[in-house]
């Protein structure tokens, strides 16, 4: 559950708001009440220009700016904001300046008002308008500042740099005219380069900013709100004593403009908080923050910030108890926040606001994970309720539009399959192919839109007001019999106990465990993340090695594998191992790269685990503990795959290994072989099923049979999937579009038409699969994908997952084609035969195949039976 801090200074995104009429004019002196100068105006207008006119448009977004530049911004200025758009409209048409000018404005508003997602919805809108009527005018601009304010609250900062770059250039186009905008624009930017840790640039564009401002407007109550800014900056650059004058400053010049009960008084207050924890002087601090969180004007997301920076001052200066407790509370703040904005967001954009969020959650942690007397339920309770928030609002919004007959989201996902076909098209395009950076992004822009429309029908079909919020007794509840519940988190460690000026946090990790026969929690420590993670891919390293070497050279990669994997278990596994007595079943919900080990082959004695202790199965989240109420019924086997790749008469020769990953341009040229294997082991499995399951039907789909149409058709309808074929995982080559687009499943045709014979993993994603038990993905790779802390993997399993499928049986890395037929075998023996659970289905399969790989004298590396694992429920 990573993220870059554990508290952000607020900045105050102020200086373009500005008033039309003092945007136009000289300097002015601020009325002590601008919001109630502006309501009069905007009654002066109404009487002498009623109806919908120009004068009303622009009273109406002078009073949304007066109410934002003095930070009051609530449901009333939004509904004027909205009237704005309504009477700009209708005045002066959909593509009109005051039009634009209009979304702009209320853009601004909704971001105040905690609702960025439709902010920036609303302001690329604006910015769309303004790029095709009217480039080189002042209102490009200012929508493309919108567009930056709206992604940097969300978390994108690649947008919001994208977008303040844009804003930035065209300011200095416009010369004297735009110097005021430019400062605005300069002092974002800063922020966001400050964020991306580039404080050389950020330190540039703030002092451009400062010597503009005071050049050009040197009485302007609004320089206060820069003056802050430039705190902010000088205070992560450690420049302390630039940060205290320049905050002080913000302090007199707001004062004095806005009275001292201005709520951008008690912003600035928060920003000396944070500035006196970095200088440890925490009773000062922790003065400044009380001041900062008694701002009523503050939306659940600005406090959850707050409250963060709160938590992070308590942990540095050695309260430790309060800490948690403001920890733990700005993360509740900052989860039901993402959870409201992430409702109508396109999936990359939730899960880049995931990963930015404010995350009181990182404090408790650090707190606990130093003094393990102190963990609680509390605590446990809200990592599982932190984890995997993406995949839980995906799978809502799928089962949402499929249980929907509405002729508009079946129009919307018939463009949504489009748009997913031309982007993969453009970025799997070869030399000499029209597949420019604009080509890729305008058709990205085309996915999102549809992805947010088809979100935004889900949200108005859907039955919850808000996401379950599982209690550590459904836990307790869910737990077997003799099992123990480990949960693994990255998280980022901050200071307890100590000053740190830097403000740095540490990728670490812990592990938290719950037993089934006891109530007490407890916390391991397991230290930096680094060492960890990279024994992990010196372990996948040496699998990857065995894969390719045709067998030869196996000792000596099993005994690299060994040493990096003891190395290894020592770290994750020994700390926790008096845990582990009388237990027969271990639930392990891993993080970050911790996905993509099998726990099973971590070396123990002259073995593995798999020969020893417990049965190991993971679970994406803890809350796969609790069952989910009133799934489908559904019947039968579909066995697919071994496909007919050219449907053309032509010899292939056979492949021997499902491999993956590639690169975009390695895909675009490769030629998919058979799988002879492949054949044998869907006969296998069918001939088991009927062999032990009389009364369910089964279906066999191979050659060139097996395609994605029938696939699409028939696996919904079925309670098993087995499904035996190539894989693929598209590496970060392929550029950043939703990572479930850039991994699938092959079928036949592949090698004449990608389009009719590819099924991405956000296609799987968009299926209804509830009701499906087990889908077990016979090919390389299938747990791969693009790593998201706090989320797992974002590839084939988790689009599964979304779908609704119970367990999903995935590999961790490339698996040969005959092993793999052996492997599934005695998996279909074990759960239809023996009547075993799905974990000890697949427990009991590895650990045969090592046995009798051991007692006919062949290498035992893991390579050849700990790839495949078991993930979802365990039963």
């Amino acid at each position: 559950m990573r993220i870059l801090s554990c508290y952000r200074p607020h900045l105050l995104l102020l200086l373009l708001s500005i008033p039309c009429a003092a945007q136009q004019g000289a300097s002015a002196p601020a009325p002590n009440d601008p919001v109630a100068a502006a309501q009069a105006a905007l009654r002066a207008a109404e009487a002498a220009h009623p109806g919908n006119t120009v004068e009303v448009a622009k009273a109406l977004d002078d009073l949304a700016n007066a109410a934002m530049g003095t930070g009051v911004a609530d449901a009333g200025t939004l509904g004027a904001a909205k009237r704005e758009v309504t009477v700009a409209e209708a005045v002066a048409g959909p593509r009109s300046k005051l039009f634009v000018t209009a979304l702009t404005t209320t853009a601004g508003v909704l971001i105040q008002v905690n609702q960025s997602s439709e902010s920036r919805a609303m302001a690329e809108r604006a910015m769309e308008i303004a790029k095709t009527e009217f480039p080189d005018a002042v209102e490009f601009a200012r929508a493309a500042n919108a567009v930056s304010d709206a992604c940097e609250a969300l978390g994108d900062w690649t947008c919001a740099i994208s977008a303040s770059d844009a804003a930035i250039a065209e300011e200095r186009k416009g010369g004297a005219a735009q110097e005021w905008d430019l400062v605005g624009s300069l002092s974002s930017r800063s922020a966001i380069r400050d964020l991306r840790n580039n404080s050389a640039g950020a330190g540039e564009d703030m002092e451009e900013a400062l010597v503009i401002g005071h050049r050009i407007r040197p009485d302007d109550p609004e320089l206060g709100f820069l003056e802050s800014n430039a705190g902010t900056h000088y205070m992560r650059s450690q420049e302390f004593s630039k940060a205290i004058s320049h905050l002080q400053s913000s302090l007199e010049i707001v004062e004095k403009a806005y009275g001292p009960d201005s709520p951008m008084l008690e912003i600035i207050h928060g920003n000396l908080a944070e500035l006196y924890t970095r200088t440890g002087q925490f009773e000062q601090a922790w003065q400044n923050f009380k001041i900062a969180l008694s701002n009523k004007h503050q939306t659940i997301y600005d406090l959850a910030w707050s409250r963060s920076g709160y938590a992070r001052s308590l942990a540095g200066g050695g309260e430790l108890k309060s800490a948690i407790v403001e920890g733990l509370e700005a993360s509740r703040m900052g989860r039901e926040s993402f959870v409201l904005q992430a409702r109508t967001l396109p999936e990359r954009q939730a899960l880049s606001f995931y990963q930015h969020r404010p995350f009181g959650l990182n404090i408790a942690l650090s707190v606990v994970a130093r003094h393990p007397d102190l963990v609680s339920d509390e605590v446990f309770q809200e990592v599982a309720r932190n984890r995997a928030l993406v995949t839980e609002e995906m799978a809502r919004r799928e089962r949402n539009l499929n249980a929907n007959n509405d002729p508009e989201i079946a129009r919307l996902l018939k463009e949504m399959d489009a748009a997913r076909a031309e982007l993969l098209a453009l970025e799997q395009a070869g030399p000499g192919k029209q597949s420019s950076d604009d080509a890729i992004t305008q058709a990205t822009s085309r996915m999102n839109a549809i992805e947010r429309a088809l979100a935004e029908h889900s949200t108005a079909i859907r039955d919850d007001d808000r996401a379950a919020d599982v209690r550590i007794e459904d836990l307790r509840r869910g737990l077997p019999a003799h099992s123990v519940l480990i949960s693994y988190v990255d998280y980022q460690r901050c200071a307890v106990e100590s000053v740190d000026p830097a403000h740095k946090t540490i990728s670490s990790y812990a592990v938290l465990v719950m037993r089934s026969d006891s109530d007490r929690i407890r916390i391991y420590d397991l230290g930096e993340a680094k060492p960890i993670d990279d024994l992990v891919t010196a372990a996948r390293a040496s699998a990857d090695t065995e894969a390719h070497a045709g067998g030869l050279g196996s000792l000596r990669n099993e005994r690299s594998y060994r040493e990096a994997a003891e190395q290894l278990r020592k770290r994750i596994w020994d700390p926790l191992r008096a845990e582990l007595g009388n237990v027969q079943l271990a639930l392990v919900v891993p993080d970050g790269l911790l996905n993509l080990i099998p726990f099973a082959a971590l070396p123990d004695g002259k073995g593995y685990l798999v020969e020893h202790g417990p049965v190991i199965h993971t679970i994406s989240s803890e809350r796969d503990l609790v069952a989910s109420a009133g799934e489908p019924k559904k019947n039968g086997l579909l066995a697919i795959g071994s496909p007919k790749f050219d449907l053309d008469e032509v010899a292939q020769a056979p492949s021997t290994l499902r491999d993956t990953p590639v690169s975009c341009e390695e895909f675009r040229k490769l030629e998919f072989h058979s799988l002879p294997g492949a054949q044998e082991e869907l006969k296998d499995v069918d001939a088991a099923w009927r062999r032990w399951d009389h009364a369910e039907p089964s279906e066999l789909v191979t050659g060139a049979d097996a395609t994605r149409a029938r696939f699409l058709e028939e696996a919904p309808r079925n309670r098993i999937l087995h499904v035996a074929t190539h894989a693929f995982l598209l590496d970060r080559s392929c550029g950043d579009a939703n990572p479930l687009l850039h991994s699938g499943l092959v079928f036949a045709g592949a090698n004449q038409s990608r389009e009719a014979s590819i099924l991405t993993a956000q296609q799987i994603a968009s299926l209804d699969l509830s009701g499906v038990d087990w889908a077990v993905l016979s090919a390389c790779n299938t747990g791969n994908g693009e790593l998201h802390d706090g989320e797992g993997v974002l590839g084939l399993e988790r689009a599964f997952h979304v779908a609704g499928a119970r367990s999903i049986v995935m590999t961790l890395w490339p698996v040969d084609d005959r092993v793999t037929g052996l492997f599934m075998h005695e998996l279909y023996v074990e759960r239809f035969g023996r009547h075993a659970s799905t974990a000890e289905s697949v427990w009991g399969s590895a650990r045969k195949l090592l046995l009798d790989r051991r007692a006919a004298g062949k290498s035992t590396h893991p390579w050849y039976w700990a790839g495949f694992v078991g993930s979802g429920r365990w039963e």
